[in-house]
């Protein structure tokens, strides 16, 4: 029997568009499950609370199943990622970069699963399973320096960070950066306390630098914000605070100034539904800085003038365009 030339290349089609479809559907029925590792309590207000917001907008938005784990040790990352990898978690978060020297082993050992990892700095090799996001802390920073630099009335800042490494070095170099550009005369001096989330060595070490005559604090702790703000407020002078990720008003309104806002709720959806929807499990995520980005100066600025915040929101547009360069010195603290 002769068919048609015309059926016959209508079965082709049928048949192709079949294969396709197929190959598609099967694509899809991947299942994906999600597990965050958090270093501090999600109750922070501050970097794990802004992570666990994120994990549950992916859950929310995709429908997929997700788990965390939160105050967990650099020195016990690696069995609780294994245990999430064992009850086959494919899309593994890790929330600070103290944990990579772990997880960049762990995902040699398991190509199957995708890491999102934070890293600022050129990731050790190439992965194909990793996703790295670079957040550049230290391009918010220059201008929380800039606008210390022009609040204070002892000529001194300050800055208590928790564990020295590229972005808290990075932070040090960009504040130094903008007292030398906007005022200076100003003395920057800086404390690193060894844990991002310890509240007495926090408070200890704000108030050693406000009887240095640091009347302007910059923070870069986690769960240690309470402390640095119970030594303002314990302080025999007007003390003003700046903070990072969640806006702070609200521990203390007559000193807090303003923050450099974090905002992961999109960066971590838009990375998992490539993932999901992609294929793409490597790569570099910039978190740009700039109104509506990824960071960006919450203003208007509590506790100064409306001169001072007019100047400020120019420092941070000219920041954010590029106008205002930022120098990236990441390796070492420099003078």
């Amino acid at each position: 029997m002769k068919l048609n030339n015309k059926i016959i290349i209508l079965l082709v089609l049928v048949l192709t568009i079949s294969v396709f479809s197929t190959g598609a559907v099967n694509a899809q029925d991947k299942e994906y499950k999600m597990a965050a590792v958090f270093p501090g309590s999600i109750q922070d207000a501050d970097w794990n609370s802004l992570g666990y917001t994120a994990l549950q907008n992916v859950n929310n938005s995709l429908g997929i199943e997700t788990a965390y784990s939160e105050q967990v040790a650099v020195s016990d990352v690696s069995r609780v990622v294994n245990e999430y990898i064992a009850l086959d978690y494919n899309i593994i978060w890790i929330h600070g970069t103290q944990f990579n020297s772990a997880v960049f082993e762990l995902a040699k050992e398991s190509p199957e699963v995708t890491f999102i990892v934070q890293q600022d700095t050129p990731l050790p090799e190439d992965f194909e399973n990793v996703i790295a996001i670079k957040r550049d802390y230290y391009i918010g920073h220059y201008v929380l320096g800039a606008l210390a630099s022009e609040v204070t009335e002892t000529n001194k800042i300050g800055f208590v960070g928790g564990l020295e490494i590229a972005w808290t070095t990075g932070v040090v170099n960009a504040i130094q950066q903008a007292v030398n550009d906007h005022n200076p005369e100003v003395e920057f001096d800086y404390i690193f306390v060894g844990s991002f989330n310890d509240p007495l060595k926090t408070k200890q070490a704000t108030e050693s630098l406000i009887n240095r005559g640091v009347d302007v604090i910059m923070s870069g702790v986690n769960l240690g914000n309470y402390g640095m703000f119970r030594a303002v407020e314990g302080a025999s002078r007007q003390i003003y605070i700046t903070s990072i990720y969640t806006d702070k008003t609200e521990l203390s309104p007559e000193h807090f100034l303003t923050s450099d806002l974090f905002n992961y709720n999109d960066p971590i959806l838009e990375i998992v539904k490539g993932i999901i929807n992609k294929g793409d499990t490597s790569g570099v995520y910039n978190m740009e800085y700039g109104e509506k980005k990824g960071r960006y100066i919450s203003l208007p600025v509590n506790n100064v003038s409306d001169e001072t915040n007019e100047w400020i929101r120019k420092i941070a547009e000219k920041v954010a365009s590029g106008e205002i360069e930022v120098e990236e010195k990441l390796d070492e603290i420099r003078k």
